[in-house]
């Protein structure tokens, strides 16, 4: 099912300050934390490099569909292995003061069914786009550098660690080999009802 993300944040800088900033993708990477490389192709055409689920990487071109000086900047993917589009709207609430609303849009995963929980599980991308803007307020307003931003851990890959352990294929074979030697335990002790084995799970 495609998914859409919106998320907001109020930035203590002018708006043309922040509209150029963003108006200009190759920053992106500099606070949004899944997007490694963003390029410019000409004729308002960008060509994208992003992690993907489970540390895949995925490639795209993009086509910018609006640009309004100071207001709203919006785009959509061309072609490639993801079916995205956003709308970035910027609003001026003071002389140093801009609220900035981002709307995302993602179509369904490779893979159907099986590939939404997947995504689902790896990487949340409400959360995702809660902490870019977050990113982008400090970059804004002089509070992180974006060297500091990109050696920071993403919040959306903090709950991944696990579900990435386990689908590797280390985890695999961990998870495996604990739930075979659960089933032979139990067949080889069926004699001995008064005693429980137990199985602790560590990471």
């Amino acid at each position: 099912m495609p998914q859409r993300v919106e998320s907001s944040v109020v930035v203590e800088a002018p708006v043309s300050q922040v509209f150029n900033y963003w108006r200009t993708l190759e920053n992106l990477p500099n606070f949004m934390s899944n997007i490694e490389e963003v390029r410019s192709v000409g004729n308002r055409r960008t060509h994208w490099r992003v992690k993907g689920p489970l540390g895949a990487k995925l490639e795209f071109d993009a086509q910018t569909t609006q640009e309004q000086e100071n207001q709203t900047i919006a785009w959509e993917s061309l072609d490639g292995n993801i079916e995205t589009s956003g709308e970035v709207r910027f609003q001026e609430l003071g002389e140093n003061r801009t609220r900035v609303e981002v709307s995302m849009n993602y179509a369904d995963p490779p893979g159907g069914r099986l590939g939404e929980v997947g995504s689902r599980l790896v990487a949340n991308p409400q959360v995702m786009v809660d902490q870019d803007l977050q990113n982008f307020k400090e970059i804004m307003e002089g509070r992180a550098t974006p060297e500091e931003i990109q050696q920071r851990p993403a919040a959306a890959t903090a709950q991944s660690g696990l579900v990435a352990f386990i689908t590797s294929g280390t985890g695999l074979a961990v998870v495996g080999g604990l739930a075979l030697l659960l089933l032979l335990r139990r067949r080889r002790g069926g004699g001995s009802r008064g005693k429980k084995s137990r199985i602790v799970f560590e990471f």
